[in-house]
């Protein structure tokens, strides 16, 4: 008490009260401190465990679908709050020690759990730098999973034969995944195993009925296959698979009317346009709002152009082209369909903006020159073939008509070139080798034009036209020999 009292006698002389008055006054605050401690510490424990859990409750799906890529980022708070209990009980303890030594061996213990934590941060650090160190990291923890997800990154990689062992190996972990078998049908597809693929996306479909995509290229590998009935089964059968309770429904309504695309396309390469144009007319009447339909209104004015409706057809294109300004097949089918109707002027418009939206698109200039050379303009449409095949050099298509294309201007020696460059790219195409021949027919160079006309022999025998012209040019030989002598 005579303590309390001289360490605060200015409050006495101040106001009067006893020192067991001012005690009491004293112990009041102390409570009040412990109070206000202890709420402060229980709120941050509470913020702390709603951090590590409520991250969960989004990325469960249970809710709502928000996808692996939200999911992921959202996962990262747990380690907030795993980092701010870990800081709380720290505090607790180092509070409730009496002995210095025991502060201090705590606080080394923290320290090196500190660093500890830290040299493993750095070293995950390496293991985020690329997505493929990052599933490679995460095969012991996940190995169907690590391993599906690394084969992905190594196909975009163009290291296929890595991609489809790491298909196969999350295979020998997971038989069912269907996202895998699916993967791995897409990588067979590209290498033209065809046969492989089918085998693929059937087991996608048999894990995941409902796997839209998996139908989908199921029946394109039908189609390439030259199996159209099955394709064509197929894609009936995908666009009308159930879209209710899907993780993604919009890519699957997507899909579905893909499927139509692609089945009126069968139909259109049979000839069956009318048919075609039912099933296209079933797409725009199906397909959801996101749908992106430039190509589907494309392809029906396509079908009506082969049926010579004319009107019809440029209906639909004009309504490609209000969907999607710069859709570039529009722009072409609509300057084709300009020039078989005789609006000249308005279809050499066309393929302008079209050349002006994709300068660097081979297929524009293509058609373009196509266009010149048809109303005999074969001059420009030599220049315009030359920028085509500058841009396509492994075409054969742009190649073989760019030399037409200069043989027609006048140009024998550049259109003996590109000849040559066209057999080169098919060497089994019977035409470049007769192209060639009478080119080089042309140029003087008989030796060489005989060699081509008898390669076009080896390959087509009975071919009547190289046979005449092989005959010409012996003749032609036997002459230049005959006036050598004289």
């Amino acid at each position: 008490m005579n303590n309390n009292g001289s360490n605060n006698g200015h409050h006495r002389a101040s106001n009067g009260h006893s020192s067991v008055q001012y005690r009491s006054s004293q112990d009041s605050c102390t409570d009040c401190y412990c109070f206000s401690g202890m709420h402060n510490h229980t709120d941050a424990v509470i913020m702390a465990t709603s951090l590590m859990a409520f991250p969960f409750v989004p990325a469960t799906n249970l809710f709502f679908y928000v996808g692996f890529v939200v999911a992921e980022r959202v996962l990262y708070i747990p380690s907030m709050g795993f980092c701010l209990l870990i800081a709380l009980g720290f505090d607790q303890l180092y509070r409730r020690q009496d002995k210095l030594v025991r502060k201090k061996i705590l606080m080394g213990v923290f320290c090196t759990l500190l660093i500890a934590m830290s040299v493993r941060t750095i070293r995950r650090n390496n293991d985020w730098l690329n997505e493929e160190n990052l599933y490679r990291s995460g095969i012991p923890i996940n190995p169907p999973k690590a391993y599906g997800n690394l084969a992905n990154i190594l196909s975009a990689q163009g290291k296929k034969a890595e991609a489809e062992w790491a298909y196969k190996k999350a295979l020998t972990y997971r038989s069912n995944m269907a996202d895998v078998h699916y993967n791995l049908g897409i990588l067979q597809q590209e290498q033209g195993r065809y046969e492989e693929a089918i085998i693929s996306y059937k087991l996608a479909i048999q894990f995941r009925p409902r796997l839209a995509m998996a139908h989908l290229n199921l029946g394109l590998v039908l189609g390439i296959l030259g199996r159209k009935d099955e394709a064509a089964n197929v894609y009936r059968h995908c666009a009308e698979l159930d879209s209710s309770g899907l993780k993604d429904p919009k890519m699957h309504e997507t899909t579905k009317i893909s499927a139509l695309f692609n089945l009126g396309r069968l139909y259109a390469d049979d000839g069956s346009y009318k048919q075609a144009i039912k099933v296209y007319q079933e797409a725009v009447k199906k397909m959801p709002h996101h749908y992106q339909p430039q190509s589907l209104y494309n392809m029906m004015g396509e079908a009506f152009f082969k049926l010579k409706q004319f009107e019809e057809a440029e209906r639909w294109y004009q309504q490609a082209l209000r969907a999607k300004a710069d859709h570039i097949p529009a722009h072409l089918t609509y300057a084709k369909l300009l020039s078989k109707w005789d609006r000249l002027s308005e279809a050499e418009q066309w393929f302008l903006k079209a050349k002006a939206i994709a300068p660097n698109d081979s297929s524009v200039y293509q058609h373009y020159g196509q266009f010149l050379s048809e109303n005999e303009r074969h001059v420009e449409a030599a220049e315009i073939y030359l920028r085509a095949a500058e841009l396509a050099p492994d075409e054969y298509e742009i190649i073989f008509n760019a030399a037409n294309a200069l043989r027609q201007a006048g140009r024998n020696e550049d259109a003996e070139h590109y000849y040559q460059v066209a057999v080169k790219l098919r060497p089994k195409e019977v035409t470049s080798h007769i192209n060639l021949g009478a080119m080089l027919h042309v140029n003087g160079k008989l030796q060489e034009a005989e060699e081509a006309y008898l390669a076009a022999l080896r390959l087509k025998p009975d071919d009547p036209i190289t046979q005449n012209n092989l005959q010409k040019l012996r003749n032609k030989i036997v002459l230049k020999q005959m006036k050598k002598r004289r």
